[in-house]
């Protein structure tokens, strides 16, 4: 076999293989991380007005689950409902919100990111005529990808029956 032709197949295993470790190993886990930081922002808000809470935290559960189309939850914080029913509207309001806060950080610090670095990776290329591009636009499509994935699940949680905000709407009353 000529030599050109391995590198070319040897180039196109790379690459098959970083987009599958990317999205069935990588994101799934990043998507845990950012879960347990939503949840977090709900546990601060529960800890602040003196609320029991807890989380638990699975690493041998986020795979199966993340690619589980039946999972309820990745992760879920667990509290004392009726001290959260005794809270004020605005209190329950916030401990609601807070997990949602949580989320558009992420998605604003990774879409920050995304900006600079391609502005940058523009500059190098139309400006510096330097082209090396396989690290930035590795990390570019994992970010990418956790991006899309916080888009869909802070839309999800605004939205679905289980999400925050239908909740607070549900015991608003």
């Amino acid at each position: 076999m000529n030599k050109q032709i391995k590198e070319d197949i040897w180039k196109v295993f790379s690459v098959a293989s970083f987009l599958f470790i990317t999205i069935f190993f990588i994101l799934p886990y990043l998507v845990q991380a950012s879960t347990y930081f939503h949840e977090k922002g709900h546990q601060r808000a529960l800890d602040e007005y003196g609320i029991d809470n807890s989380y638990q935290f699975n690493l041998l559960e986020t795979i199966p689950n993340f690619f589980n189309p039946r999972v309820k939850k990745l992760g879920v914080t667990r509290f004392d409902l009726d001290a959260y029913l005794n809270l004020g509207k605005n209190e329950r309001t916030k401990v609601n919100i807070a997990g949602i806060v949580s989320d558009l950080r992420f998605l604003f610090l990774i879409a920050i990111y995304l900006t600079f670095v391609n502005l940058y990776l523009f500059y190098k290329i139309r400006v510096k005529k330097e082209i090396n591009l396989s690290i930035v636009l590795g990390i570019n499509w994992v970010l990418f990808m956790w991006l899309l994935a916080l888009i869909q699940i802070t839309v999800s949680n605004i939205t679905y029956s289980s999400g925050d905000i239908f909740q607070l709407v549900r015991f608003l009353g």
